[in-house]
């Protein structure tokens, strides 16, 4: 079997990269720059930007199933330009699709967002049949990714499926793009360096260890002809206050804490119900906030030993993340 992943060198598909490749899958991962990328026994690397590729077809050929990783913006980038990012991410992507419909087979899973394509919830937890109503450019463009997912599905047949994503958080998150609050806070706190928070920290979000997604990706990847949207979620909310006090006891010392105005895309409370997930994949959440934090801690101390360390030390320093999941978890 090969897969496609497409924008895999976030922190989402670099895990899911590893994954694939210890369970013998071949893997074609795409990234718009060949610079400092992981190497994985099966893992091809292509230089492919979404939003200019034009050879699908070409690179299609042999694919089982493709993950759709990729997207260029942020919420915070998003808004600023929404025409920028319709062009670079919803073209990019029916471009893709266009060619995907004339791949025989081929299975398709969409990471959405389940933190933005709601907009404001009328109850918590949030479940699919919830109204979408994105207040921010970035939510209404991963929605409109799904709507020609559908529509591609009634019209040709294509098999895929959306997944709305929770608020993702990992040991490699790109915390220069200003993504993924808990990974942030986290290696602020070992660092001991200052943090931002915007507003006054009640805002309410559904964390999600990175894991825990790659499971549920892999799971709908397995199983054809399940549509979506399916929501990938912890099921249960946290403050950024709450986030903050789990790290500190954790770390066992008090933050820097810098306050911002409030950001107007973030509304006040997002947390996913999970239970559709359980039905179409047989899939459920195995890590808390508390364990989570464990991991992400560990998987960063060993960054942090390795920029201590000597440059020609540092890859054989850092533990493989299954080596430090099985320490904290047992498998």
């Amino acid at each position: 079997m090969t897969s496609l992943i497409v924008g895999a060198n976030g922190l989402i598909g670099r895990r899911l990269c590893e994954r694939l490749s210890r369970n013998s899958v071949g893997v074609v991962a795409t990234t718009r720059r060949m610079t400092g990328l992981p190497a994985h026994p099966l893992v091809r690397w292509k230089a492919v930007d979404l939003a200019t590729f034009g050879a699908w077809d070409k690179l299609l050929e042999g694919v089982d199933t493709l993950y759709h990783l990729a997207w260029s913006t942020i919420p915070a980038s998003a808004d600023p330009d929404p025409a920028r990012d319709i062009l670079e991410n919803v073209v990019g992507t029916v471009r893709m699709l266009e060619a995907a419909r004339r791949a025989p087979g081929l299975r398709i899973v969409f990471a959405s967002s389940g933190g933005s394509v709601y907009g404001a919830p009328e109850c918590l937890p949030v479940s699919e049949a919830h109204p979408t109503r994105p207040v921010s450019a970035y939510g209404i463009s991963k929605l409109m990714v799904e709507h020609y997912l559908d529509k591609y599905r009634a019209m040709y047949g294509l098999d895929g499926v959306a997944l709305r994503i929770s608020n993702c958080y990992g040991a490699r998150q790109q915390s220069e793009k200003g993504l993924g609050a808990v990974t942030l806070f986290a290696r602020a706190g070992l660092r001991r360096a200052p943090l931002r928070l915007f507003g006054a920290g009640d805002v309410v979000r559904d964390y999600i260890h990175v894991d825990d997604v790659v499971d549920a990706m892999i799971a709908a990847g397995a199983r054809r002809n399940v549509t979506g949207p399916i929501n990938i979620g912890s099921g249960v909310g946290h403050s950024l206050r709450e986030v903050i006090a789990r790290l500190e006891v954790a770390l066992d010392h008090r933050f820097d804490v810098q306050q911002a105005p409030p950001r107007m895309f973030d509304v006040a409370a997002s947390v996913l119900d999970v239970a559709r997930a359980q039905d179409r994949l047989g899939w459920t959440p195995t890590i808390n906030l508390d364990v989570g934090i464990e991991l992400l801690l560990a998987e960063l101390r060993s960054e942090l030993e390795s920029e201590c360390g000597s440059r020609s030390s540092s890859i054989a320093t850092i533990p493989s993340i299954f080596t430090v999941r099985k320490a904290i978890l047992g498998h």
